[in-house]
């Protein structure tokens, strides 16, 4: 007996969903109703049906080259596709669908696309070893529990924009056509430790409850976590970064670790905010400055051997709450601009062994501490105007022309291993303790009028 068409419709209402004239599309599942209902097993409440032989009735229609996979709108207990291979350029959808409890596609390969849009999963989404040659779609896919990914093999673009999920677990996964993670919502962790992509990973304006692992992570094109809250750390050590990395208004309640971080292309990390330690000791970036503008920093800060070959390593307006500002043995091919930054009296600034072959700019700058200078080497200018220091050590060689003017040391001044090679200015620099010029290694142009030495206690 030859079984009737199901009479289930889906009507689209999303605007990414709609015909090409504006119109909703109307979409008809194509598969037979079943006995006794005007609806497939797929459409069929859940309470209805067998979930063993909605399984059997699921696996049977995708393997089957000469009927459609899709399943738009269908209700399942629990999708099951565990180790199925489908017919060459097979498509899967299941835009819209409900799942009660799991979907299993572990080690399933699919040539063509799936289709996972505004999909709701009561528990789990199991992908690991998922094979798929052409793109899979996941936008606003709702997930209760996990969603993993681990070992995937992801040919085409991957788009997960809108979903929210528990936790994600994307360990050594390859997005071969880059993926994106936008307006996302986990509840717990993110890793994607040791994965791979191939294509720009934009994971912008996505929340997260718990910590962001991307260590060991490789991208070969951009990285985007702009405007991403981070309620937990993020682990970015020993990552690559081809295209440029984007954390402008990223806020990251926990600690940075971005250790070993390998970028190319530049860091924009503009009006960002940090409330635990930030580590990226070891930092080798090139082709683009590294640029922390009106950025705010909770915890200590270690650029530490960073290697900075862009235009220049900026923190201008930044401000330094509380730790130490190290940046010992770190070397700058460009400007190293900490203008009108405020660092706190708990947040000492230490330069050792620095090397900055454009200029240092620090004009305006407060520094509520100590900042500590000592083998630092600068091949063009720097300018130290209009400056509130707390304690200062200036072992400084500068090839250019040094610019204090202005500038008021409230503590000890030392300037003993200050070396200028160029004009120097200390116009109305003002110190509350004796500041030892005449131990500085000055040029023939030294403009030194209206320097104001008040000791404490006395005049």
């Amino acid at each position: 007996m030859e079984h009737s068409r199901c009479a289930y419709e889906h009507v689209f209402d999303a605007a990414d969903e709609t015909g090409a004239d504006g119109s909703s599309s109307v979409w008809r599942c194509p598969h037979p109703a079943s006995d006794g209902s005007a609806r497939c097993l797929f459409h069929r409440p859940v309470e209805e049906t067998r979930p063993a032989a909605v399984t059997e009735a699921l696996r049977e229609a995708v393997t089957d080259d000469g009927r459609p996979s899709a399943f738009v709108g269908a209700t399942f207990e629990r999708v099951d596709l565990a180790g199925v291979t489908l017919p060459p350029d097979a498509r899967l959808d299941f835009r819209g669908a409900m799942v009660k409890s799991d979907i299993d596609l572990r080690d399933a390969t699919l040539d063509g696309a799936l289709r996972l849009d505004r999909v709701s999963v009561g528990g789990a989404v199991c992908m690991q070893r998922f094979d798929a040659t052409g793109a899979v779609s996941c936008r606003h896919l709702q997930v209760g529990d996990r969603w993993v990914l681990c070992e995937a093999e992801l040919s085409g673009r991957f788009d997960a924009t809108g979903f929210s999920a528990g936790s994600v677990v994307a360990t050594e996964a390859r997005f071969e056509g880059g993926a994106t993670f936008r307006k996302g919502v986990v509840d717990d962790d993110v890793s994607l430790a040791k994965s791979r992509f191939g294509g720009p990973a934009w994971f912008s304006h996505t929340r997260l409850g718990g910590r962001l692992d991307l260590g060991n992570a490789a991208f070969d094109h951009r990285l985007s976590l702009a405007h991403c809250r981070i309620r937990g750390g993020v682990v970015a050590a020993s990552a690559t970064v081809e295209g440029g990395l984007s954390l402008e208004h990223v806020v990251v309640d926990g600690e940075l670790n971005a250790t070993r971080l390998t970028v190319g292309g530049g860091i924009d990390a503009t009006t960002a905010a940090f409330g635990g330690r930030v580590d990226c000791a070891g930092l080798t970036a090139r082709d683009g400055p590294v640029d922390f503008t009106h950025s705010a920093f909770d915890g200590p800060v270690y650029f530490d051997n960073a290697t900075v070959e862009g235009r220049a390593l900026r923190f201008r307006n930044a401000r330094f709450g509380s730790g130490p500002a190290s940046f010992v043995r770190a070397a700058v091919d460009g400007e190293f601009d900490l203008s009108d930054a405020v660092c706190s009296a708990d947040s000492p600034v230490r330069l050792v062994e620095t090397t900055v072959d454009g200029c240092v700019i620090c004009d305006h700058a407060r520094f509520g501490d100590e900042l500590f200078c000592s083998g630092v080497r600068v091949g063009r200018d720097v300018d130290f105007s209009d400056c509130t220091v707390g304690t200062l050590t200036f072992g400084v060689e500068i090839e250019g022309r040094l610019d204090f003017a202005y500038t008021h040391v409230t503590d000890a001044a030392a300037f003993g291993d200050t070396v200028v090679h160029g004009p120097a200015r200390f116009t109305s620099a003002r110190f509350d303790a004796d500041p030892s010029l005449t131990e500085a290694a000055l040029g023939d142009t030294v403009a030194a009028y209206d320097i104001t030495v008040e000791h404490a206690g006395g005049s």
